[in-house]
């Protein structure tokens, strides 16, 4: 869908007589797709244009072609783009030795000025797209496995990124995603967790955080009430050990 509202949208702009206007409306509403999608295909020709997909995040472009994931900042500033890249690399690097379940293996290179993320394609549906009656269903299912990620995660140190952390190590803190609520990949069949995406603003903060961050930014989530079984499902968790 994303790519053909872009491509159309596209050649409409390209239609606008003056200069100044066309590129402003190609930056701004478009992102410079354009000449993003352009970046990529130089600097990886063996890629194939009529079998791209094209979604839209947060702050990014993702271009997807078969199980490779490129994605670009939608508002691309070269050293900060960068510096957000090396960061999430490393947390992911550090978190995938334990992490039960699969996250980004994250590649970086620039081209013609932009700098793009490239990851392993993990499978799934956002659990945010998924209905609402599927979600209660299996919301004890989906419960358990977060809870199992949220407390090999709380109890887990990696040294590797122990300087980025921006308080000391202290109990009831750990490395927490912090935005997981429009993160979450399922299995759309069993409804499985496949996969957490974008690390990108991760950090050492409190575990209660994590909690909060399953529903914080979606009414949808907190109707659900995911934060309170994933909750109750940790403490079992801790009852156990």
């Amino acid at each position: 869908m994303w790519k053909i509202l872009f491509e159309l949208s596209d050649r409409f702009f390209a239609t606008v007589p003056i200069k100044k206007w066309r590129v402003f409306l190609r930056g701004t509403v478009l992102f410079d797709y354009r000449n993003k999608l352009n970046a990529l295909l130089h600097a990886r020709p063996d890629l194939k244009y009529k079998k791209m997909r094209l979604a839209k995040g947060g702050g990014s472009l993702v271009f997807i072609f078969g199980k490779e994931t490129f994605k670009v900042r939608k508002h691309h500033h070269e050293s900060s783009t960068f510096n957000r890249f090396i960061y999430e690399k490393r947390v992911t690097d550090a978190i995938r030795s334990f992490c039960p379940i699969a996250i980004p293996n994250i590649e970086f290179f620039t081209s013609d000025g932009f700098t793009f993320y490239k990851s392993n394609y993990i499978p799934g549906k956002l659990l945010v797209s998924v209905p609402t009656w599927k979600i209660k269903k299996y919301q004890q299912q989906i419960s358990n496995q977060l809870a199992d990620f949220i407390y090999k995660k709380s109890f887990a140190n990696p040294p590797e990124i122990e300087d980025l952390k921006k308080v000391p190590t202290q109990p009831g803190f750990s490395w927490v995603h912090g935005d997981m609520c429009s993160n979450i990949l399922v299995n759309p069949k069993t409804m499985e967790i496949t996969g957490i995406i974008d690390w990108e603003w991760a950090g050492y903060n409190p575990t209660d955080t994590e909690f909060n961050g399953l529903v914080w930014v979606r009414k949808k989530m907190r109707k659900i009430g995911l934060d309170k079984s994933t909750r109750a499902a940790y403490q079992e968790i801790l009852k156990q050990h």
